[in-house]
């Protein structure tokens, strides 16, 4: 793994991380509302909707958790 050395490559580093984060906790924020939707819609039409309820959820949720990661900087 590289290090960045100087305060300026860190800076540049984290900024990077930071951009990335927001990017992939929007995406993750964005399946799980879509999940949801999906899943009122099947409710409302009275048909199976565990596959999205559990499929979509958790690909969120591992979305939002790698981007607290990426902004926290763990």
């Amino acid at each position: 793994m590289n290090q960045p050395n100087s305060t300026e490559e860190k800076e540049t580093h984290f900024a990077k991380r930071r951009q990335r984060g927001l990017i992939v906790g929007g995406v993750g924020v964005a399946t799980l509302g879509l999940g949801f939707l999906i899943q009122y819609i099947l409710y409302m039409h009275d048909t199976s909707f565990n596959g999205i309820m559990y499929g979509l959820t958790s690909l969120g949720i591992v979305l939002v958790l790698y981007a607290a990661v990426e902004i926290l900087g763990w």
